[in-house]
């Protein structure tokens, strides 16, 4: 990494610890400064008091919960990207949610998608 490049700072939103954890152990080998947070509401809190480059949301949260974290997070922080892992782009348009994430990444997945998706994304 060049001197002059700072590093990426990526927020979890989840409900899985084991794969935010995963997740999370993958960006910070790989460079990146992360935060998990596993309330929502504490998310956006620091959504709104950090600098966040990547916003990573658990797909699997009920279908309500993640809509309007989505739509808050929008809000707060319009210019961040969203990648939403664990459900795929069909399932997300029919949440009403697709205009607000850059990528999905559909079950099974691997780290590498993972990687791709937010090399993809930050590019």
């Amino acid at each position: 990494m060049h001197a002059q490049e700072k590093t990426r700072n990526v927020l979890i939103a989840a409900q899985d610890p084991r794969v935010a954890g995963l997740i999370e152990q993958y960006l910070l080998r790989t460079g990146f400064a992360v935060h998990c947070e596993y309330n929502l509401d504490a998310a956006l809190e620091r959504l709104i008091k950090a600098r966040i480059d990547l916003l990573l949301l658990d797909g699997e949260m009920p279908e309500k919960v993640l809509g309007n974290f989505v739509e808050a997070a929008a809000k707060v922080k319009p210019g961040v990207p969203m990648i939403a892992v664990g459900v795929s782009e069909r399932e997300m348009q029919s949440k009403n949610l697709s205009a607000f994430v850059s990528a999905f990444i559909e079950k099974p997945f691997s780290i590498s998608d993972i990687s791709d998706s937010i090399k993809q994304t930050l590019n």
